[in-house]
Order: structure tokens, then sequence, then C-alpha cells
């Protein structure tokens, strides 16, 4: 694939033919502001463009009129996309046409059809219509599907250049996805042909792909749309896991009739629900009608989801569990970057015992282990790395939430990452009545004072009442039983302070997320007071307010402390770590801001775009702080 280089340069004279075809599409693609791309165009698809410089603009020649046009970014995808019909499809260029009115009832659409590709020379009978110019799936595939409709074709793409959905008119206003066109030649049949684990196509934004299903097939499927689609997320994870590269995959839409392709696909899932009998009640089946269901497993089977870039798959998941809901809880899934930096900053070690008390969709937890897999293991043993990372996750990651949506998000997110999933467990952290005569396994595997790392960011929203649960925290009489009555009302972030503090070890360490009051209001010095006396204050983030954008402006900080040991004295001189998170994970409407280097994205070693924030700098600092007095977690041999 081609990657544009940084590059400076002029526009050449007037009437010019480029002859660096790669310099002009770096220029055209170098705002960071374009939504199109270049990712699934070979290099040279682009060496067979032509450029020319007109009345002092960059024009590019179409293929299909033999016109020059304007060289905007949309304009370059769509060129490239007729030399893709044409190349690798065989259609021939005559039976192309770019710009076709689409008749709508009694008057056309307000926008032409950007490609249509035709059965024969005489462009009589359209066999393909290509959207382009919307770059957001959602936005392109309605448009698409309204065109599809419209002109009765019955294969359809939407191509930003990043992306790119091939799609199936089944009936009208029902599509099926597809991983491809069919070729000149070819009928659904061919294209329907099984696709190989090693074929599948990485997963770039699983987010707009559900807001499209919502909105389409499931807006009126009479099923909850988080519950069907995560049961389907849960089969695919299952296929996957137990196919080689070269193995055809199951999870897959055929020509066989509707109920048919049910059966096959909820016996798929049945198997699943046996092989991971946590997640899914044995009992339980696909609810989904056939029909929507094709619809909505197409959607999924030609991406791959094991091992699949996983901020992709929590901001899916995040929509899809009810933001208000959510909201009225004061539960905000942890941005990617701040949990990557509260991960950094303890250092988890293959020994030692992580658990988060409000784990949410689990991210602590996959990052603790990707450290672990990444720092300790993968070298040390590369022989049995596998292994290796689900014996550690197995027997040293712990989550725990009341939610149990986010529960079996919790375990599907460890099972892409290496299977921690035993370790999961639905109950309140805060009410220990819960927490009795439980049969599956919580009270002996998870005990007061014997984990030696917590990451977590508790629910920082909403009250507590119940005298029952009150009664069994300190802080709910200000730190001091004994001298002073019990609140009657008390913030959950302020008990769940109290019951991390039990979860951990003497010496044991903890980074968590709290809003800003504990840390600065008058009336939460006992608070402050309590914490100095039971742990060690290691560093305080203060993290920029649109991190928990669109959900909240609530600001927060991130408190790293250690546990004091019996008999240790408090130290009033410790120094303490102090950080200000300056540069946001997000802007004011909730959506990440990446780092842009002469109008490129940069990316990490994975080809991942990387969040334009401080906080890997902060955790740099912090471990520079922690090696200078001497803490014990971050040594100069670590």
């Amino acid at each position: 694939m081609w990657v544009p280089a940084s590059l400076s340069w002029r526009l050449p004279v007037e009437g010019a033919v480029l002859p660096d075809n790669g310099k002009f599409v770096d220029e055209v693609f170098r705002d960071p502001s374009v939504r199109h791309g270049l990712r699934i165009f070979p290099a040279e698809s682009i060496d067979q463009l032509i450029f020319e410089v007109r009345n002092g603009k960059l024009n590019i020649r179409c293929f299909a009129t033999n016109r020059w046009r304007l060289a905007k970014p949309e304009e370059v995808i769509r060129q490239l996309t007729v030399l893709m019909l044409s190349n690798q499809y065989g259609y021939p260029i005559d039976r192309i046409s770019v710009e076709v009115p689409v008749k709508m009832g009694s008057s056309y659409a307000a926008k032409k059809a950007d490609i249509v590709v035709y059965r024969e020379n005489a462009k009589l009978h359209p066999h393909i219509v290509v959207e382009v110019k919307k770059p957001r799936r959602r936005d392109g595939l309605e448009q698409l599907n309204s065109y599809m409709n419209a002109t009765g074709v019955y294969f359809g793409a939407w191509i930003n250049g990043d992306d790119a959905v091939f799609q199936w008119r089944n009936e009208p206003n029902l599509f099926e996805q597809l991983h491809r066109l069919p070729a000149s030649h070819e009928s659904l049949d061919d294209v329907k042909q099984p696709m190989t684990k090693g074929q599948l196509r990485p997963l770039l934004d699983l987010r707009d792909e559900v807001e499209y299903l919502e909105d389409t097939v499931l807006a009126n499927a009479g099923v909850s749309a988080f519950e069907e689609i995560f049961k389907l997320i849960f089969t695919k994870l299952y296929d996957e896991f137990e196919k080689a590269e070269t193995d055809p995959v199951e999870f897959r839409t055929t020509t066989a009739p509707a109920r048919e392709q049910y059966e096959r696909l909820n016996s798929l899932f049945h198997r699943a629900c046996e092989e991971w009998p946590d997640i899914f009640a044995p009992t339980e089946n696909l609810e989904l009608t056939p029909e929507a269901l094709i619809s909505v497993a197409s959607a999924l089977q030609t991406r791959r989801l094991l091992d699949a870039d996983l901020d992709v798959i929590d901001a899916a998941f995040e929509y899809m569990i009810n933001p208000e809901q959510k909201g009225d809880k004061g539960q905000y899934f942890t941005p990617r970057s701040v949990v990557k930096m509260c991960v950094k900053m303890l250092n988890p070690k293959p020994g030692e015992r992580v658990i988060d008390p409000s784990c949410g969709p689990g991210g602590f937890l996959v990052h603790s282990l990707q450290w672990v897999t990444d720092r300790f293991l993968r070298e040390k043993f590369a022989r049995n790395l596998e292994k290796r990372k689900y014996d550690y996750a197995g027997s040293r990651l712990f989550g725990i939430d009341f939610d149990p949506r986010l529960v079996r998000v919790a375990k599907a997110m460890l099972l892409i990452s290496g299977d921690g999933k035993t370790n999961i467990f639905r109950v309140n952290s805060l009410d220990l009545r819960e927490w009795r005569s439980r049969t599956d396994g919580l009270e002996g595997r998870v005990k007061d004072g014997t984990f030696d790392i917590i990451l977590t960011n508790p629910p920082f929203a909403g009250s507590i009442t119940q005298p029952e649960i009150l009664g069994s925290y300190d802080l709910a009489y200000k730190g001091d039983p004994t001298n002073n009555k019990r609140s009657n009302r008390m913030t959950r972030d302020v008990l769940f302070i109290e019951r991390c503090m039990r979860l951990l070890r003497p010496g044991g360490r903890m980074a968590i997320v709290l809003p800003q009051g504990n840390f600065n209001n008058a009336n939460a010095d006992y608070i402050r007071e309590w914490l100095f006396d039971q742990a060690r204050i290691l560093g305080v983030v203060s993290l920029h307010p649109n991190t928990f954008k669109p959900f909240t402006g609530t600001k927060t900080s991130v408190l790293v402390l250690q546990k004091r040991k019996p008999g240790e004295s408090t130290d009033e001189s410790e120094p303490i770590f102090m950080a200000i998170n300056e540069l946001p994970v997000k802007n004011n409407s909730g959506d990440y801001l990446y780092r842009v280097t002469d109008g490129e994205f940069d990316l990490d070693e994975d080809g991942k775009r990387i969040v334009a924030d401080d906080l890997d700098e902060i955790a740099d600092a912090f471990i520079a702080h922690a090696r200078a007095q001497n803490l014990s977690f971050w040594s100069e041999s670590d």
C-alpha cells in the first residue's frame, strides 16, 4: 500500500502534467480535516492517475468522461475507484458513468450517483452503484441504499478510500454486506464463496456500523440492539478463536433460505455458549428474525474481531450502552489514554494480583494484560506466550461490576485480549451483603487485603442512602465511627475509596479516577485526612475537563497512592508528584484528537493513530519521580 511522505512543494507552471503523483496526492490529502483516505488502494493505481494544472488549480483526468475535474479528495477517490472497477473487477470503462441522475418517484434526486456500472455498453441497465463523496459510513450507506432502491440495482458500494462496504440488495430496504463486489463475469454465488480467517479485513469503525444498523435493520426489530449485536460479536469471536488462518470461517451468510441460515448461525451461537458458558445462558437463542439476522451478521462477517483495535470495539460498546442510563449512574468509559497512563505508572508485574472493583468494559484489566505481556512475558516465554498470557489472566486479573451488560462486555474484551473471563463477577462492590452465600467463587477468590494493584474509575455520581451499606464504612462517619454520627447520604465515589483500600494488601498501590472536589473542597477535609492516615499519596494527575465528554464535563483527577504497612508512620514531608493534563484526549464535542505532523496523522508501530494528549509524557515523569523516591515498584532495573 502507498503511504504518502511528508513533502513541501509549489504548484508547477500552468498546463504542466505532474510527473510525481505521490507529491500531488500528498498535497490533496494533507489537510487533517479531510476524512477520505487512500488505505485500500494499491500504489500502482495511484501511479495511473493523471494530473494537470489548469487555471491555476490542480485537476485530475476523469477516466469515464475523458474530461478534467478539480482534484478534490473525493474526486481522487472516485477515479481510483473507477480504476479498481476496471482493473480489478474487469468492467470496461465504456460501461462506467459518473455523476448519473437518479430518478426518485416523479422527480430526480438532488444529488447524482457518483459512479454507476452498467450491464452493457449501451448503458441501459444499471448493475452497480457506488457512493464516494460522503466520507462517513452511516451517511454514505444511507445515500447508497436510497440509490440502490431507486435504480433497482442489486449491488452497491460505499468507498471513502480508507474503508469500503460492499452490499447486495436482498429486497427493498433489506441490504446484506459482502466482502467484495462481483467481477464482470461473476454471480452472487461466486461472491459468497467462503472466506478464510486470514482473508478477514481489519475492523476500522464498529461504532458507525452499529449506529447504521440501529437506525435501519434494528429500528423496528422489537429486540434489544445491544443484546443481539453483542450475541453476534460473541459468536464471531468464538468462530475466529476456533479457526486457523487458512480455515474457512463459519460466521458468514450464504445463498441458502433465510430460515436455514438462522438455524446455522444460532447453532454456532450455542456452541460458543458451551465453550464459554459464563457469558450467556445455554437456553438463550438469537432473537432477530432470520432476515434481520442476515443483514446484521453480514455487516460483521468480513471483519476480524480477534486481536482487533480495542479502542474501536470500546467506542461501539460505549455507544450501544444507553448513555443516559450510564450518566444517571455516573458511569463513563475511561479513555484508553488515561487507562494506559495509569497502568504504566503502576507497572503491574507477572506475580501481582490486579483488581478493578468497578471494571465496566474491562479496560484497566485488558491493558494490564497487555503491559505484562509486552514488558515481561513476550521475550522470556516466546515459545508458549499464549499459554502464559492465559495463565496470567486467569490467576491474576479480577474485575467486578454490578451492570450485567458491562460484565458481559468485560468478559468479551478479555476474550479478545487473552482470556481472563473467569474472574469477572457481577456484584455490587459496595454492598457487602451481596458477597455472602454465593456459588460463583467470589468469596474465595476476592478477599480483602490480598491485591497488589487496584486500577479503577468508580461511578462519581449518585448517592448511597441505605443504612445497611453506610454502616459498613468509616468514611460514612467522617472517618471516625467512635466519635461521629453516621451520615444519611454518601456519594458512591467516596465509599469506593474505602472499599478499594480494604481490598489492597499493605504496601499495595492504587490509581483511581475521582471527581476534583475530593481534592480541594473544604467539606472533603475528612476524606483527605483519612487517606493520609491510610496511605502514602504518591501522585495526583489533574485530567482535562474534556476527558469524559460528550457524557460529562466533570473535572476529574487520578489519585495514585500506596497503602501503608502496619505500624508505618505518616510523614507530611513525603513529596507528591503533581501534574496537569494540558493536552486533552478529546475536543469539546467528545471526539478524539490525534497527533498530526506535516498534515499527516502520526501512527504507532501498529499503524494506529496516536491520540494528541500528554498523558504518556506525564507517566514518564511519574516514573522518573518514583525512581528518585526509591519506590519499590519502579527500581532502576524495571
